[in-house]
């Protein structure tokens, strides 16, 4: 009974002495003492110090104070992601995807994606939403596809937002509804994805999960259009035939990149010249210019009579 109270006791010291030796590693790393920090961190990696592990295998992958390594990279990297250290999950996951250091294994890839996914990794969640939509690695399946990109949409990542958007547009994997697909396009529109801003600007177009709504279509066609998604512009040109027209009435007008005379001007129209009209505000005239390709405002003042056929 002494001796296997013995074992416990040392056992119980492991832990303080490999934190001890992790952030002497840490000390020296950040010194740049690259060969002290490979030595701290290697006692307490083989004592078995996940944090220790992961940094090791860094400093093989990178070349820091030792030869670059892929095989010693390889192997800390699968130790402390054994033990469940979420960055060496990650980083795992990215090699076997991309076959960096290792060669690429979808197989590989899933596993090590769902084994972050499921400590809470937006990112591993959205890549395996996709996993399952394209089959990659693990069988298709629509349904959990849904799963771990609602898991990784509800954490923020625009592009499961716009690709569960895409699952209640048509019905994949989720009961269709059109009004949840809405949302989620809306969400990630809002952070900038240009995919979704044209994906919303569509269900304006055509009256889904939303009233029919041009002048939406047209702003959401728009934004896309300048986040680079030159689909929109297309869609674009059919919206603006059922949007109201107005001639500027002034010899010569800014539009303003905002409501008010305190936003910067970014061109300038002439008299006759005609504009496309998304609504009004506070004497404010939201316009697409279609030479330019670009949203803006003017003054209601200086617009002349309209044609809203």
């Amino acid at each position: 009974m002494k001796r296997v109270r013995g074992v416990v006791v040392c056992l119980g010291l492991f832990a303080p002495i490999a934190m001890a030796d992790f952030e002497r590693g840490a000390m020296e790393y950040q010194q740049g003492n690259f060969a002290s920090a490979i030595h701290e961190w290697r006692q307490s990696a083989e004592r078995g110090d996940a944090r220790s592990q992961y940094r090791l295998a860094t400093m093989y992958e990178n070349g820091e104070g030792v030869p670059k390594s892929g095989p010693d990279a390889r192997k800390w990297y699968r130790l402390s992601a054994d033990l469940g250290h979420l960055p060496a999950q990650l980083r795992l996951a990215e090699m076997y995807l991309r076959g960096h250091i290792v060669e690429a294994n979808p197989e590989a890839a899933a596993l090590w994606h769902l084994r972050a996914a499921e400590q809470g990794s937006a990112d591993a969640q959205f890549h395996l939403g996709l996993f399952y939509l394209e089959g990659y690695g693990v069988p298709q399946n629509n349904e959990l596809a849904a799963r771990w990109l609602t898991a990784a949409a509800e954490q923020g990542v625009t592009s499961a937002q716009n690709n569960l958007g895409t699952l209640y547009e048509n019905g994949h994997g989720v009961e269709q509804d059109h009004a949840m697909a809405v949302k989620w396009y809306d969400r990630a529109a809002r952070s900038g994805d240009g995919l979704a801003q044209n994906n919303l600007g569509a269900m304006y177009a055509n009256g889904r999960g939303v009233e029919h709504n041009h002048a939406w279509a047209v702003f959401w066609f728009a934004m896309a259009l300048q986040n680079g998604n030159e689909a929109a512009a297309d869609n674009i040109a059919i919206s603006l035939r059922n949007l109201e027209t107005r001639k500027v009435a002034a010899s010569r007008a800014n539009v303003r990149a905002g409501n008010s005379t305190s936003h910067d001007v970014i061109t300038q129209v002439r008299e006759g010249d005609m504009l496309y009209i998304l609504g009004s505000t506070d004497g404010w005239s939201q316009v697409y210019l279609e030479d330019s390709r670009q949203l803006g405002w003017i003054s209601s003042s200086l617009l002349g009579q309209g044609n809203s056929d």
